[in-house]
């Protein structure tokens, strides 16, 4: 995706997560919740309910959406429903086909399928796209793509935190 409407997206993401968990805090879905947790206890334990609001892009091309954030009420059987938040993973930066994309990392750049794990499974499992060959990971910033918490850079690309070493056959420095 487009680098500034990926920007502007999770700024929009980030939005939506903070007025739910504001209206939450505050009880404004608090008649939702019960009813929720009511119907539940009246249903076997091998069901769970679930009321979410979900912000997601979706390419009527691909036929593939990208979650950016999900907040919400679940509940299994009797017991009292709970919230569930989930928003997406950190973002990526990769040049494909000499362009500048930006994606969750647990996304695939081109073909928008599930692909986690890019550097130990270097290949999409769904378009087949390979890392290193097709596509790069751009660093544009001194955090390590492996374990995100430690620091990498083009003089010491050895992350302190994880280990990793940076392979410059899959990832390009920006």
């Amino acid at each position: 995706m487009n680098m500034d409407k990926i920007d502007k997206l999770d700024q929009l993401a980030d939005a939506v997560d903070e007025k739910l968990c504001d209206l939450i805090e505050k009880g404004e879905l608090k008649d939702l919740k019960e009813n929720l947790g009511n119907i539940s206890s009246e249903l076997s334990e091998r069901y769970s309910i679930s009321i979410t609001l979900n912000l997601e892009i979706v390419d009527n091309v691909r036929n593939k959406s990208i979650s950016l954030v999900k907040n919400g009420f679940n509940c299994v059987g009797h017991e009292t429903p709970y919230q569930i938040t989930s928003s997406c993973s950190s973002y990526h930066t990769y040049i494909v086909k000499g362009e500048r994309l930006k994606v969750p990392h647990d996304y695939c750049p081109q073909c928008w399928g599930d692909w986690d794990f890019k550097l130990d499974n270097g290949k999409c499992p769904e378009c087949g796209i390979r890392l290193g060959k097709d596509i790069f990971l751009l660093l544009d910033t001194d955090v390590c793509p492996n374990c995100e918490e430690g620091n990498v850079t083009h003089n010491n690309p050895i992350c302190e935190k994880c280990g990793y070493n940076v392979d410059t056959e899959m990832i390009r420095w920006g």
